[in-house]
């Protein structure tokens, strides 16, 4: 999809200083501050002193699980697990 944006000479001047800074075309440095804005937008309704807490990873960490769940044994659930993985034994 193609877009025109009109923006301020101050603001189309620090998009052009950005982009040669970085080596980035204008229209990639535009996808990824709108890309970031989407995906951030929902935090909004949190309070500013946690919501860094929630901003969601760019990407997934090193060594993150590609399926990241597991499953339990018959009658094992994951209070049992957790109990396990604390080294508790009374449960």
């Amino acid at each position: 999809m193609a877009v025109n944006i009109r923006m301020t000479e101050v603001l189309s001047e620090a998009l052009r200083s950005l982009a040669r800074e970085t080596g980035r075309s204008q229209q990639d440095l535009i996808r990824e501050a709108i890309s970031e804005y989407v995906r951030d937008y929902p935090l909004r309704g949190f309070p500013p002193e946690v919501r860094h807490l929630l901003t969601p990873a760019r990407r997934a960490p090193k060594g993150a699980l590609k399926r990241p769940f597991l499953t339990l044994p018959d009658g094992m659930g994951s209070e049992d697990l957790i109990a396990h993985e604390r080294g508790s034994v009374d449960r």
